[in-house]
């Protein structure tokens, strides 16, 4: 589907004013939540490409993973958040993902997905215990819009 300039410039500018916003899966609904998934699970696993701060991170932090390994992750991991953010006068849509398999013996990886340009952002572990206890809700907002859903 192709759309108008306009109908373009109205999305932007509707997006424009959640700018920097994060909504947590706990604040999401089920639309939400599965419209998320279907658009990740929707991009071909070919069309991924990890960005040099990824690569960086994988380096710096010692992460046996490569790009096959954070792509897969698709299939089997848990949501965490959705995030807005402006970057070169574009509006990207972002995920966070927490795989559900240890690596490195005791770490999930968790990985940060851009479904504007499906790049691989950022990478990192924690213990597979750490379920967040200390989680600041009040760093999200549930009034954030989940848009394409």
């Amino acid at each position: 589907m192709v759309l108008s300039l306009q109908t373009k410039v109205q999305a932007y500018n509707e997006m424009i004013k959640y700018d920097g916003k994060r909504k947590h899966k706990s604040q999401m609904n089920s639309r939400e939540v599965n419209g998320l998934w279907f658009r990740l699970r929707n991009v071909s696993k070919s069309c991924w490409i990890l960005s040099d701060h990824a690569t960086d991170r994988i380096k710096e932090k010692g992460i046996e993973t490569n790009l096959e390994d954070i792509v897969s992750m698709i299939g089997n991991a848990e949501l965490i958040e959705y995030k807005l953010h402006r970057w070169k006068s574009q509006m990207h849509e972002r995920i966070v993902l927490r795989s559900k398999a240890i690596v490195n013996g005791d770490q999930n990886v968790h990985a940060v997905y851009d479904l504007t340009t499906n790049e691989i952002i950022s990478v990192w572990m924690n213990h597979v215990d750490d379920r967040h206890a200390t989680l600041d809700l009040s760093n999200y907002d549930k009034n954030t819009k989940v848009f394409g859903v």
